[in-house]
């Protein structure tokens, strides 16, 4: 069976989305030393490189690492990081400055765009991401802050986006939640957005009542498999290369 094919590719300069014209490529000297998009499995967080499969007072305890609902979740399709350095300082509630070569990659939405929304008042920014996506004919792509990569400075907002026929790079609107007076440096290390290419389906929703016999048997399959009874007889693995 053919792997799908998910392509990232920007353009030889910087677009402005708004006209479509190619920006002066030596506004952003360092064009090409923008880091490539990775698979979120080369992504994986040191804490959760760092932490043991066993924890607990004597180490008898299975840990998170041993989740595999949790890793599927950070490990789950592709990661994008900041294009370049950036220091955002919170000036005011809902107001932000910015200096540093990545300027460019980083604008404002106005404050009155989110009323009623819960994060309404902080300081909602965009990453004006260069990499356009490409996918197959009925995938779109999930686009998220990093799962499971929790980060009190800035939140990535959620959406989705038909990549197979939108060919304009995507912006990701974030929330800044640096307190009032503080300061975040983005770099290139920095982890902006998890791209997760889903096909599109229509579903219907079904709701009843569980088979007997089948629910007591995948709880007999639970119950005598021990700590990795799901990895063992359930488990699919995902390759995202």
């Amino acid at each position: 069976m053919d792997k799908l094919k998910i392509r990232f590719t920007k353009p030889p300069g910087a677009i402005n989305s708004l006209t479509a014209q190619q920006v002066v490529v030596d506004k952003f000297e360092d064009w090409e030393e923008i880091p490539d998009p990775m698979p979120a499995t080369k992504m994986v967080p040191d804490w959760f490189k760092q932490t043991k499969p066993l924890g607990g007072p004597i180490d008898t305890m299975p840990t998170i690492k041993k989740c595999p609902p949790f890793l599927d979740a950070i490990t789950s399709g592709y990661i994008i990081n900041f294009c370049s350095t950036l220091n955002v300082k919170r000036i005011t509630e809902s107001q932000v400055s910015k200096t540093g070569k990545g300027s460019m990659f980083m604008s404002s939405h106005a404050i009155g765009q989110f009323e009623n929304a819960p994060w309404y008042g902080k300081p909602v920014l965009k990453f004006a991401s260069p990499w356009i996506i490409e996918t197959p004919p009925g995938w779109s792509c999930f686009f998220t802050h990093p799962l499971n990569v929790p980060n009190d400075q800035y939140h990535m907002l959620s959406g989705i986006v038909d990549t197979d026929s939108y060919r304009v790079p995507v912006n990701f609107p974030f929330i800044m939640n640096t307190p009032l007076g503080g300061e975040f440096n983005f770099d290139t290390k920095t982890p902006m957005v998890q791209v997760i290419p889903f096909k599109r389906q229509d579903w219907e929703m079904e709701v009843g009542t569980t088979d007997w016999n089948e629910w007591k048997t995948h709880q007999g399959v639970l119950g005598n498999s021990g700590d990795e009874a799901y990895k063992k007889n359930f488990h699919v693995k995902k390759k995202f290369t």
